[in-house]
């Protein structure tokens, strides 16, 4: 009996609840490799499964920029599972945080730094319950994938292994690779289909860092994933120097001393069911820059500055300047919430994580071979960092242009719209050397049956193309070259273009004119629009207007009492659009509201205008 009582007594013991530490103050690098925090276990039974295994894991960890770590645990058997891929946005430190299955702070996907509690880590805990033993060394494995000025340093680990290790009651949980029930196709309803990412540009950070010098311009550079799946990338250890192969540890091709080229796989994930496979395909070339030693992907990002035309997309404007830096590492350096503004869809609506349905499913991220940019996350790259800026001819003006930025301009990479990667910000040159530039773009024209006189509003321009939209042009080319004609066949509606070039680059405008049939201008009114531009002004501003019937006309500007000030126009007008400057300061006006009065035989206009100081 006694000897049964004894037994009875070192059981519960045995088995009870047993926590292992590590508590071995430890930096951690910054330089994208692995460091390893051992965790001795000893005295355990031979095998833990769901009634006696892992049970949490808890940890203490201060870093100044918590998303650029990575943080794994490896069992004794080589298996591992992601606690916690790059998440918490832009704060830091894990403090006293622990990674269970029946945590009361939510997944850690969708915490925010510095992490106090307990979380649901990213892959289950219980996949280590499997029947292995326990007995041996774990590892923590903590890596910083990319963030030179940040840094961190270990504290604390602890293993605790209990009886009936607890289940996550939630069904689907955050979508990842070990998790693809979690994970939404593009329709929302079916099951089976490839998660591709969707590459965008940010508008917002090149607004907000763009600078202007002479001869360049600074700018910072976004490139969001608002998509299904990650942009992920593995180089194959394929290397070449032109189309010779070498060594992928060759530094420098002889002859030209660039890099060699490492060819690349997109890896694709796919959503089958609760299954998560994936499928790689080529998709360009890396660069392997020694003097930093990161791997660059090449023609990421391309940003130019153009001049805008007609045509809706701007990658097809004409180019004045060109940026310089043209390979990045993708990494994950921030997401759609902590850099609210930074995605947008295609209707112009700013995301965020929660409405962006797999956002932080990702596998790989950092400046290595394999790199990745999540779902919901973006990479940026600052002005002030090498490369970053557009370079600009000596003979530029100083006038109104675009920045332009494209995300994967040759489209290397499989996405699920390739049509939405561009952004255009408009910039205003001033600090330039040349000022020989365009006054305004446009035109105005006169007609008298089917003729249409036009005429430039450039400037002395060094020639100009008319495309009169029944399938002909003329080009004039001579110094003050603004002003022809055409004669068209019949009546109808044509959308004429106007280009108008000199060495700043062309000005394009394209306006609507319409050929009415002989007898039938007397049923249509005199006017059909009369406009004031800028409004407000600060000085020199046009009235314009378009008439489409022969008509007296009388162009005045009043005061706001109503007192005349100048009589523009008093005549008779053909058919046609018009444009008259008011200048203010010229009739030594003061700031105020002023009124100019179009009047017709038919009609009168009344536009306010506001000058102010």
């Amino acid at each position: 009996m006694k000897k049964l009582l004894l037994v009875l007594l070192l059981c519960p013991v045995l088995l009870s609840a047993q926590t292992f530490t590590n508590s071995t103050w430890t930096p951690i690098p910054n330089n994208d490799s692995d460091i390893y925090i051992p965790i001795n276990v000893s005295g355990l039974p031979s095998s833990i499964d769901s009634s006696f295994g892992v049970v949490s894991v808890c940890l203490d960890i201060t870093h100044t920029f918590v998303s650029q770590l990575v943080v794994k645990l490896q069992s004794p058997n080589g298996e591992i599972i992601v606690l916690a891929d790059q998440k918490g946005g832009s704060g830091s430190g894990y403090l006293n945080t622990c990674f269970q299955e029946n945590a009361t702070h939510g997944y850690v996907n969708n915490g925010v730094a510095p992490f106090v509690g307990s979380y649901f880590p990213q892959q289950s805990l219980n996949a280590f319950n499997d029947s292995q033993n326990p007995n041996g060394t774990w590892n923590l494995i903590l890596r910083d994938v990319f963030t030179p000025t940040d840094t961190g340093s270990f504290h604390d680990v602890s293993i605790t292994f209990g009886f009936n290790p607890p289940s996550n009651p939630t069904t689907a949980g955050p979508c990842s690779n070990s998790n693809a029930g979690g994970c939404q196709c593009p329709d929302g309803i079916s099951s089976n289909c490839d998660l591709l990412p969707d590459m965008t540009a940010s508008a917002l950070i090149i607004q907000n860092s763009k600078t202007e010098y002479p001869g360049h311009i600074t700018l910072g550079n976004a490139t969001p994933n608002i998509g299904w799946g990650p942009l992920e990338i593995h180089g194959i250890q394929s290397c070449f120097c032109d189309t010779v192969p070498v060594s992928c540890t060759t530094t420098a091709c002889p002859g030209s001393g660039l890099p060699p080229k490492q060819l690349l796989n997109q890896r694709i994930y796919h959503r089958n069911g609760n299954v998560m496979t994936h499928y790689d395909r080529p998709a360009g070339t890396m660069s392997y820059h020694q003097g930093h030693s990161h791997v660059h992907v090449d023609d990421w990002a391309f940003f130019t500055l153009r001049v805008a035309t007609p045509n809706p997309d701007a990658r097809t404007w004409p180019i004045i300047g060109t940026g310089t830096k043209q390979s990045f590492c993708l990494v994950n350096l921030g997401d759609c919430d902590s850099d609210p503004g930074y995605c947008v869809d295609a209707a112009g609506n700013v995301l965020f994580k929660a409405d962006i349905p797999n956002s932080d499913f990702g596998v790989v991220s950092g400046c290595s071979i394999d790199q990745g940019i999540y779902v919901g996350n973006l990479d940026i790259y600052s002005a002030g960092l090498n490369g970053m800026g557009i370079m600009l001819p000596q003979d530029i003006c100083n006038e109104h242009y675009y920045i332009v930025s494209v995300t994967d301009f040759n489209n290397n990479f499989l996405e699920s719209n390739d049509d939405n990667n561009w952004v255009k910000v408009p910039i205003t040159l001033s600090q330039q050397s040349s000022n020989d530039h365009f006054r305004d773009p446009g035109f105005i024209y006169t007609l008298a049956g089917m003729r249409v006189d036009v005429l430039a509003n450039a400037l002395n321009p060094d020639s100009m193309v008319w495309v009169w939209g029944d399938g002909t042009s003329s080009t004039i080319t001579g110094i003050g070259s603004p002003l022809t004609y055409h004669i068209y066949s019949s009546p109808g509606t044509y959308v004429v273009y106007s280009y108008a070039y000199n060495h700043c680059g062309p000005s394009v405008d394209a306006d609507t004119i319409s050929i009415i049939p002989t007898g039938l201008n007397a049923a249509i009114e005199t006017v059909v629009s009369f406009k004031a531009y800028p409004n407000p002004s600060k000085g020199n501003s046009w009235l314009s207007y378009t008439l489409i019937n022969k008509t007296n006309v009388q162009l005045e500007v009043f005061d706001e009492v109503g007192k005349r000030i100048k009589t523009i126009v008093n005549d008779e007008q053909l058919q046609g659009k018009y444009r008259y400057e008011f200048n203010p300061i010229a009739e030594n006006l003061p700031a105020g509201i002023y009124f100019a009065r179009l009047t017709t035989d038919d009609k009168t206009l009344n536009i306010r205008m506001v000058v102010i100081q």
